[in-house]
């Protein structure tokens, strides 16, 4: 797709918000409109979650309990070991998470992202049609840490993510020259999930866990990306998040009622 091209896409195309909100994956195929934003698919491995026999390490005082996560992975009875799975990650990953090399996936993957999916492995594929990210930004970087895998659900490892990426290659959006501007996400958490045979059933990425980290007023994936050099998005998704008005009067009125009743207590 020509960059000439891109903001008209970027308005009137839903591939193109696929595309935008992968971190990225290396250029394959052409973006088309396969998107299903606010889908309410479920996976069925989280449906298969439910009731696990909690094992608690210390039951908190208040709020919950401290797992003991070696004993409910050998609950599981996974047939890939923890060790194993937080390998196949990092492999998956140094074939970006699979698009250099799909044989990685099973028949069912799913790719999902905040407001973006769940895409089937041929739609992902479409829309993993880059706009020459790796050109415009030579030092990307996802800098990926903090692999676990999940005590409650079978087959899923989660890690974090601090992208740091200089737009000093080609330019973006029709713009010969680049902005020169540096962008750090906020932390981000990812996810594959695998199957029994060892194959990625599910990715999910582009999910911040502190907004008030980096440049991109907290927003994470390449809708953050293209906030931090200056070429936001033209939808509310591809902004920082802002309170709505009923919010902010809510609060407003909740710390009123506090500020009275304190004062009545008085």
């Amino acid at each position: 797709m020509r960059s000439n091209q891109l903001m008209c896409v970027a308005v009137f195309s839903t591939g193109f918000t696929a595309a935008a909100f992968v971190t990225p994956m290396s250029t394959v195929g052409t973006a088309k409109s396969i998107t299903r934003i606010g889908s309410t698919m479920k996976s069925s491995a989280l449906e298969a979650i439910d009731g696990i026999p909690t094992i608690a390490e210390t039951k908190c005082e208040a709020g919950g309990s401290i797992l003991d996560e070696a004993a409910m992975l050998a609950s599981q009875n996974f047939p890939i070991s923890p060790e194993t799975l937080i390998e196949k990650a990092k492999a998956a990953l140094i074939k970006d998470s699979g698009v250099l090399d799909a044989t990685l996936w099973a028949e069912n993957f799913q790719f999902c992202a905040p407001y973006v999916g769940p895409l089937s492995k041929a739609e992902f594929l479409n829309a993993a049609d880059g706009f020459g990210i790796y050109e415009a930004f030579p030092d990307f970087d996802n800098r990926y840490f903090g692999f676990r895998a999940d005590p409650i659900e079978p087959g899923r490892v989660w890690f974090m993510t601090r992208l740091r990426c200089t737009n000093s290659g080609a330019g973006m959006f029709g713009k010969k020259e680049p902005s020169n501007k540096t962008v750090v996400l906020p932390p981000q958490m990812y996810s594959f999930l695998f199957d029994q045979d060892g194959l990625i059933q599910e990715l999910t990425v582009g999910y911040p866990v502190d907004r008030r980290q980096g440049t991109t007023g907290g927003l994470g994936g390449m809708f953050g990306v293209f906030y931090g050099i200056g070429q936001a998005l033209p939808f509310p998704e591809g902004k920082p998040y802002r309170l709505s008005r009923r919010f902010r009067l809510f609060t407003w009125l909740g710390r009123l009622a506090g500020k009275l009743t304190k004062k009545n207590e008085e």
